[in-house]
Parts: C-alpha cells; sequence; structure tokens
C-alpha cells in the first residue's frame, strides 16, 4: 500500500524555510561572537604594545640623558686638558695628568659631574664646594701655594696633598660604588672618599647626587 503525505505542501515549505532562518540567525550570532572575541583579544594585544612603547620611551629618554651627560664630560675633559697649557709652569701639573688619566680609565656609564675641582691643600674642607675660594661649575680650580719664594731663590718643594673635589650624579649606589672601585684601582689615587650621597628625583628617574674626594699621589699605584 503507497504511503500517503498528509502534510500539506505550503506548510513543508514554512517549516524548511523556518528551519533555514534558525541556522541562519545562529551562524549570524557566532560570527558576532568571534567577532567580539577578536576585537578584546586586539585590544589586549594593543595595550601590552602601547605599554612596551612607553617602558621603551621612557627608556629612550633616560638613554639621550645618559648620553648628553656623557657628551657634557667629554667637554669638560677637553677643556680641562686645554687648561694644562696654562698650568704647565705650575707645580702639580703631573699629578692632575695622572687624575685625568685616572678618571677616563675610571669612568663608566651612568655616571657624570657637575664640578671637578682641584685642591693643592693639606686637606678638602667639608661642606659646600662652592663656598670655596677660587670656585668656578665644570671647571678645574688650582688653588695657589702659599709663600712664594723670593725672585732668585730656588723654590721649596713641601709635601703638600694635592686632593680632588667631584660633584655629580649616578644612576644608582651600585653604579657609584663600581665608579669609586675603579678609580681607587687606578695608579696615581691613593685615596676616594665619599663625602655626601643622597637620591634625587626627575620625572623619568631617580639618580643619586654624589660628593667625593680623592687624595692625588704619583707615588699610589692603585688597590688591586
Amino acid at each position: 500500500m503507497a504511503e500517503l503525505n498528509l502534510i500539506p505542501a505550503d506548510y513543508a515549505q514554512r517549516q524548511t524555510l523556518l528551519r533555514r532562518v534558525k541556522r541562519f540567525v545562529a551562524a549570524v550570532a557566532s560570527l558576532a561572537c568571534l567577532l567580539v572575541l577578536a576585537r578584546g583579544t586586539l585590544q589586549l594585544l594593543i595595550s601590552i604594545e602601547m605599554g612596551e612603547v612607553a617602558r621603551l620611551q621612557g627608556q629612550e629618554r633616560l638613554w639621550a640623558q645618559s648620553e648628553a651627560k656623557l657628551e657634557e664630560y667629554r667637554k669638560q675633559k677637553l677643556a680641562t686638558q686645554r687648561q694644562l697649557v696654562a698650568l704647565d709652569e705650575l707645580r702639580g701639573r703631573d699629578r692632575l695628568r695622572l687624575f685625568l688619566k685616572a678618571v677616563d680609565a675610571a669612568h663608566v656609564e651612568n655616571v657624570w659631574f657637575d664640578e671637578i675641582r682641584y685642591y693643592r691643600r693639606d686637606n678638602l674642607p667639608a661642606g659646600n664646594l662652592d663656598s670655596l675660594p677660587g670656585g668656578a661649575r665644570a671647571g678645574i680650580i688650582v688653588v695657589p701655594e702659599k709663600n712664594i719664594p723670593a725672585p732668585g731663590t730656588a723654590p721649596k718643594a713641601p709635601d703638600i696633598e694635592q686632593r680632588v673635589g667631584i660633584v655629580g650624579h649616578a644612576i644608582n649606589h651600585a653604579t657609584l660604588a663600581q665608579f669609586m672601585r675603579r678609580l681607587e684601582s687606578q695608579r696615581g689615587i691613593a685615596d676616594v672618599s665619599l663625602v655626601d650621597t643622597s637620591p634625587r628625583s626627575y620625572p623619568n628617574a631617580l639618580v643619586i647626587d654624589l660628593k667625593l674626594s680623592l687624595l692625588v699621589d704619583e707615588k699610589a699605584r692603585g688597590r688591586p
């Protein structure tokens, strides 16, 4: 006996259309979910990249500042070397040359100077270096000896300590300690003393202000 299809044709068509609509809606919903997920993932990646870019930009600014300070140090060094001609007739020139060579050999990255002052006296006075006579920023000052002998007499060569005061900055205490150790190991540097140190906050970093006192002696061979 043949089977009879009692479902009306228009009803069957509506059911087929309804199933297709449901599949389409489900596909659209799935696509929307995928788009939302992809957008969230993209925003997260963008946020991470922006943070990395900000960090790199901060490091670039710090590097630029360090380079500027290093360039300033080079200029100060060249200016100091030019002053050697004027200091040629003054006692202690050899010690000054030893000091410049020692600083050049001991210099480390992320340490820069504001002041370098050279004193021919028994001891480096305590307190602010600006209070000393004959002071000038970012230069080398030689304090002349007293009791200059009369013309025609042989000058006496008293054993006077020659010291150097350094005012500057370091990126952190570890770098400052490394610089001091390197200074102590240089020929001609008999003693390195930390006069003062304090942190200073800048917009992009925290640096260490420093004041050092060095005893220069041509007999010193440096600490191992």
